[in-house]
């Protein structure tokens, strides 16, 4: 997963490498690379934010809010976690 986000990016300068389990969704990622975060930072780097997963998702709505740009694909081809971000995410998916 790579972070484009300067506060975060302080302490991450480089991408995110994860180990999920079998049918993990984007969700599942956000989470992981927030106890990471935590983990090194100590808090949350974000003024007014306790996670990024709080920064990008909707929860009542179920949906990452628009402002927010997300890409995900696997091998070169592009993976539509928009639509679905519950959906397993397949072995060795990049995410942006």
């Amino acid at each position: 997963m790579i972070i484009r986000q300067r506060e975060i990016n302080k302490f991450f300068p480089q991408a995110f490498q994860l180990t999920l389990k079998d049918e993990a969704s984007i969700i599942d990622a956000l989470k992981a690379v927030d106890e990471e975060i935590k983990k090194r930072a100590n808090v949350f780097p974000i003024w007014r934010y306790k996670s990024l997963l709080q920064m990008v998702y909707h929860p009542i709505e179920k949906r990452f809010y628009k402002q927010v740009a997300i890409h995900a694909n696997v091998k070169s081809k592009p993976i539509n976690i928009r639509e679905n971000p519950t959906a397993p995410l397949p072995d060795e998916t990049t995410i942006i």
